[in-house]
């Protein structure tokens, strides 16, 4: 069920919000077959619905004009909060995905709020009145809590038939979109990962697949998922990274060493003046030909940057709801301002997304299982394929080759049960020093100091892929420059 916000109801203002904004009136159509006006429970809500029936009666197709007109008439336009809420309805809706869940949602809390209300009203009647005849009395509001509940929505099982039907009907449809879009049909089905080798493997991010990457602490899971977002919005495909432990503009500063070339350090050398702005900088080179034209990459790499449509949120300690929300309203906005949908969302990582409550507290294992599945399902709800980071348990380091297994997974087995992909990252210069290291120092120290060399070899395995095969690539990771690049053009099914 949708959550309430700003006193709104979402799932309540997502049927209207589409119903405003669909000039073809098939949303409409659809929302009068399934629900009434007294299953929505803010009553502003109520008198909208009313008016698009009425509007619908008398031939008119509901849009916020006609919806405005037809309320000011009935004099329920001030009621409902005039223009102003009119407004938000349309702003707050998500108005991407089908009609259809929100439906179900108004309708199921529709018919508990009628349960629990006639549940209430026989408590206080046997309180209150007489009752002659016991046996009457049970039975008699017994018939009703059972009108009650078959009001309830049960999903029926569907024959092969019927499956068949829709099978072919989206396989048609993604033919089609694949020649208006100019795609090859190639057997990618998803969105390109930016890299052939790996697309070779996966087909391509699909919408609704959970998508997990372990790796223990500095190995460069973040790295790998930002170029995995970047390779993505440079096909000009909206993306969002939600980063619980770095802040936006450090985020921003590794994608800016990936765009311009140029390393931290040489980005923090140079001498800007107060005029300076993201569309032109301006650098104080002091004759230095070299500092002009890394000031140039520079200005090439922000401008690049400036151009993805890729959008960052920072904000730490973020409960799995919160972020939800955040992409369901997001991907409106996106919808509505870049005409398509979100590509491709990452979060960095599980482990610190915090529990709702303190209720499983001392329950970790628990409340990772329930993220995971909030996880699965937000990728669901919104089509939408889902990278989530989580970090890896100590029991590599007890093996002897340290390659990383998916039990290793921390807190949890539900994420590797949840996921449609999980990779694993392994570095082999994380571990070459620890036998090297001397007395006083400690294995973390000495992977530490290895792991500071600007280059290493990164074995990324598909050890899990739900809908296809698996195996293993090996990437250059350039850590000065946070970039990617595939090492070589083999892998190894499993």
């Amino acid at each position: 069920m949708a959550s309430s916000q700003d006193g709104l109801q979402l799932d309540e203002i997502s049927i209207l919000g589409n119903i405003l904004l669909d000039p073809t009136g098939d949303s409409f159509l659809v929302a009068s077959q399934r629900v009434t006006p007294e299953d929505f429970t803010d009553t502003r809500n109520q008198a909208i619905f009313r008016a698009c029936l009425s509007l619908n009666r008398k031939g008119i197709n509901p849009d916020f004009a006609t919806v405005e007109e037809e309320l000011k008439n009935a004099k329920e336009f001030d009621e409902i909060g005039g223009e102003e809420y009119l407004n938000a309805v349309v702003e707050k809706a998500v108005t991407q995905g089908s009609i259809e869940n929100y439906l179900a949602s108004v309708k199921d809390k529709a018919v508990f709020n009628r349960y629990i209300n006639e549940l209430n009203d026989i408590i206080k009647e046997a309180k209150s009145t007489p009752i002659s005849d016991i046996s009457e009395f049970i039975g008699s509001r017994t018939d009703k809590i059972l009108e009650i509940s078959q009001q309830r929505r049960i999903t029926a099982a569907k024959s092969l038939s019927d499956v068949s039907d829709a099978l072919v009907a989206r396989l048609v449809k993604q033919t089609k979109d694949f020649k208006e879009k100019n795609i090859p049909l190639s057997g990618m089905t998803g969105v390109r990962t930016g890299y052939e080798e790996l697309d070779n493997l996966t087909k391509g991010w699909h919408p609704g697949d959970m998508v997990v990457v372990g790796a223990r602490p500095s190995v460069g899971k973040t790295a790998f998922a930002l170029n995995l977002l970047y390779q993505v919005a440079r096909q000009h495909k909206p993306v969002v990274f939600f980063s619980l432990e770095m802040s936006a503009e450090q985020i921003a500063l590794r994608l800016l060493n990936l765009t311009s070339g140029l390393t931290s350090e040489r980005i923090n050398e140079f001498d800007y003046q107060e005029q300076s702005t993201k569309d032109n900088l301006v650098i104080d080179t002091h004759g230095d030909s070299d500092a002009a034209a890394d000031a140039i990459k520079l200005q090439h790499g922000l401008n690049e940057l400036t151009s993805l449509p890729f959008y960052i949120d920072d904000n730490p300690g973020s409960k799995m709801m919160d972020i939800a929300t955040k992409c369901k309203q997001l991907q409106n906005t996106i919808l509505q301002k870049e005409k398509q949908n979100i590509a491709l969302i990452a979060i960095d990582y599980i482990g610190l997304i915090t529990s709702p409550s303190k209720a499983n507290a001392g329950s970790r294992q628990q409340e990772v299982s329930d993220i995971s599945r909030q996880i699965k399902q937000m990728a669901r709800t919104l089509s939408v394929p889902v990278i989530a980071l989580t970090q890896l348990s100590r029991d590599s380091e007890k093996r002897p080759d340290h390659r990383p297994q998916m039990s290793d997974i921390r807190d949890s087995g539900s994420i590797e049960q949840d996921a449609d992909m999980i990779f694993m990252l392994y570095r082999s210069d994380y571990y070459e020093n620890q036998k090297n290291y001397g007395p006083g120092e400690s294995q973390e120290e000495a992977q530490e100091q290895n792991s500071n060399s600007p280059i290493s070899q990164v074995s990324v395995s598909l050890m899990k892929n739900r809908n296809g095969a698996t195996g293993a690539l090996t990437f250059m990771f350039d850590k000065e420059h946070c970039s990617f690049n595939i090492l070589d053009d083999q892998h190894e099914e499993q």
